[in-house]
């Protein structure tokens, strides 16, 4: 049976589509599960951007998934959140916890020299070393179900280099500490670039951690893009590193 935990909608400004579209979509793919995963909004916390639901749509997301359980009986769909962390913010991501069926830990940003940076645009070696340090921070936590796409630090850096290669084993080494799965994001398959899933970050894992846990999953922006050739190129790459993919979170 197929599965999706990371999963947006319409409010978080940058996807299409009500959540009823995506379960639909689901239950037209045969779907086991889906989780509804949108950026958690933020009361007081400007810096990570505007590209998330008001935080005001909050109880309103979380109620509209829970009408839709009841109407589609024949899927499990669960309630959750696509978070950052940081320590200043743990008692909101910690509150989260009690509303929702898992979180999602993204590292999107870092705070390096007095700023949040976007994970998007990292170009040194130092903003990739200060990723993987605080993505250790957060999984240390324990409030996290899985890790979204680990190799998103790939989208501007120049080329696969030492630091690359010593950040995945930073961040593989902690996943398996903390009992942490890494995604394989389809996502990343559908931008120009393809920074990701980077076969270099997941040769490692393949090879020297073969027994972390990974998960498969579209983060689609549009219900069309959930079951896509993206996602089915994914499942093809961890068949062929033979990663150990779970089916159920």
């Amino acid at each position: 049976m197929l599965t999706n935990y990371h999963t947006h909608h319409y409010r978080c400004g940058h996807a299409k589509g009500e959540i009823e579209d995506y379960v639909v979509e689901a239950i037209k793919h045969g779907y086991a599960e889906i989780g509804m995963s949108c950026h958690v909004p933020f009361e007081h916390f400007s810096q990570m951007g505007a590209h998330r639901m008001n935080y005001e749509d909050l109880p309103i997301y979380l109620k509209e998934i829970e009408m839709l359980q009841a109407k589609y009986p024949q899927i499990k769909l669960l309630k959750a959140f696509e978070c950052e962390y940081f320590p200043h913010i743990h008692d909101d991501i910690e509150a989260l916890t009690h509303q929702t069926d898992y979180l999602i830990l993204a590292g999107h940003y870092i705070f390096h020299e007095g700023e949040y940076q976007s994970a998007f645009s990292f170009r040194k070696p130092e903003q990739l070393n200060m990723y993987a340090q605080e993505l250790e921070v957060a999984m240390k936590t324990g409030l996290f179900r899985f890790l979204a796409h680990p190799d998103v630090f790939m989208t501007s850096y120049p080329a696969w280099d030492q630091t690359c290669e010593r950040v995945t084993h930073h961040i593989a080494k902690a996943a398996r500490q903390y009992d942490i799965p890494l995604e394989v994001n389809a996502n990343g398959l559908r931008r120009k670039k393809q920074p990701y899933p980077s076969q270099d970050f997941w040769s490692i894992i393949a090879t020297h951690y073969p027994e972390t846990q990974v998960l498969i999953n579209a983060d689609c922006h549009q219900p069309e893009f959930l079951n896509d050739r993206y996602v089915e190129q994914a499942r093809q790459m961890a068949e062929a590193l033979q990663l150990n993919v779970l089916e159920y979170l």
